[in-house]
């Protein structure tokens, strides 16, 4: 199965590459996404290795899991191509779980379910028909761990590029306006729903200061211990507390903002 999903992401990414080729932002973009979805697995993989639930699974199970890992991404490369010829996009997860339905090797609730939620609010999921009309509770515990996993290794790639990476920072923070103190200023809209253990709101007119404090309010939908584990053997905690440091510029604000994630990552009972 896990091959078989190898060959699948790579046909749909050499596609993709064959249509916007003559593009550098797109080729550039479907370039970074084919690493990033290699990112994502071996996070998926450390995780899997690590979690508890999954030690008496057969051998199978645990391929079945990295393939839903694996394949998270995989409509993306047509929505990249999607993008280029049209000039909008669409949700490849929700794309993703259609498409994966259509296929009998990968047609595994297990895989496609957490697959169309990897990128949304966890309560969409636990909203989502396909998951209430579950009727078998293990079952939907099932999809409810495997979705977890996709999350956070999602996240754990994504983080470990933008820390790691600076030059590609921007793309996640935006370029801001010129002016570093008035870009790192955090508004009230943030501050007051800062601190409730939650990610803070993404909106398109937020500063560099809110979009990097967004990105460290991500820890709050990491749900495994191992996760926790493999951002700090890749720096990604020290590394995004630096940058939070250096754009933030509402001192006190990032003051009691890194002491409350930091004690929640020391103290919060994560998932094993």
């Amino acid at each position: 199965m896990l091959e078989e999903a190898w060959q699948l992401l790579k046909s749909n990414f050499d596609e993709c590459c064959e249509i916007v080729k003559g593009n550098k932002f797109y080729y550039g973009y479907a370039l970074e996404k084919w690493k990033h979805s290699k990112q994502v697995a071996g996070a998926g993989n450390y995780i899997i290795s690590k979690v508890e639930w999954l030690k008496d699974k057969p051998v199978e199970y645990a391929e079945m899991v990295r393939t839903a890992v694996l394949l998270h991404d995989v409509c993306r490369f047509t929505e990249i191509t999607y993008r280029f010829n049209n000039g909008d996009k669409y949700d490849h997860g929700v794309a993703a779980a259609d498409f994966l339905k259509q296929v009998p090797l990968f047609n595994d609730i297990r895989i496609w379910l957490p697959i169309k939620h990897h990128g949304h609010r966890i309560e969409d999921l636990y909203n989502d028909d396909e998951y209430k009309n579950i009727n078998d509770k293990s079952l939907q515990r099932e999809v409810e761990l495997i979705c977890f996993i996709i999350r956070d290794a999602d996240k754990i790639a994504n983080l470990n590029l933008m820390t790691n990476e600076r030059s590609v920072l921007s793309l996640f923070l935006g370029e801001g306006n010129g002016d570093k103190h008035k870009d790192g200023q955090i508004s009230d809209r943030v501050k007051e729903n800062a601190f409730k253990q939650d990610t803070i709101e993404r909106f398109p007119e937020a500063t560099v200061g809110e979009h990097i404090a967004g990105y460290v309010s991500w820890f709050f939908d990491i749900n495994y211990k191992y996760s926790i584990d493999y951002c700090r053997k890749l720096k990604v905690i020290d590394n995004i507390f630096e940058i939070f440091d250096e754009y933030c510029s509402d001192e006190e604000f990032k003051r009691q903002y890194t002491i409350f994630v930091k004690d929640y990552l020391q103290n919060h009972d994560f998932l094993r």
